[in-house]
């Protein structure tokens, strides 16, 4: 019972937190972790949700437009895919550019973006055009609520691209 209250807390405090990070964060099996969560969900306090391989875990009073977020900013390269986009719409090509990422990379987190609908594409002749569908100042406000320590690690990647690009004048 109390390492049922530990999980359910976890998720509480960092909903959208997915099933390998609970096991590693509690040190406890992956067994005892499906037993405990099934509870949770039977009794109605935690659901959980799949996406792209990964179990994403949330309070039942979680809104959906807030799950939708949380999951797309979950991994680094969807995170890095999602700030290229704030600049505005961009291509598939543009986005590879301007990411350092590989092309079947940036397809395959756009795919999970769009799947996710933070996303949206639009078909302009033979391209695509990306563009985020959330307003900027939400998503700022979602990271620094849910992942405090994401905040942190994006605020000390832009110091130190400034500090590059004052270096490079």
């Amino acid at each position: 019972m109390k390492r049922r209250e530990e999980i359910f807390e976890v998720i509480k405090r960092r909903p959208g937190v997915t099933f390998r990070e609970i096991t590693r964060e509690l040190d406890v099996g992956v067994g005892t972790l499906q037993y405990h969560l099934r509870i949770l969900e039977e009794e109605g306090r935690v659901f959980s949700k799949r996406i792209g391989g990964r179990r994403y875990l949330f309070p039942c009073e979680m809104r959906e437009r807030a799950q939708r977020i949380l999951m797309a900013i979950s991994t680094e390269n969807r995170r890095k895919v999602l700030l290229a986009l704030l600049d505005g719409p961009l291509t598939q090509t543009k986005i590879t550019k301007k990411t350092g990422m590989s092309q079947p990379s940036v397809s395959y987190h756009l795919k999970s973006l769009v799947e996710l609908g933070v996303v949206q594409e639009k078909r302009v002749g033979r391209k695509r055009i990306y563009r985020v569908v959330y307003d900027p100042a939400m998503l700022a406000r979602m990271i620094k609520e849910y992942r405090p320590g994401l905040w942190d690690k994006m605020a000390e990647k832009l110091a130190d691209l400034i500090a590059d690009m004052e270096g490079a004048e």
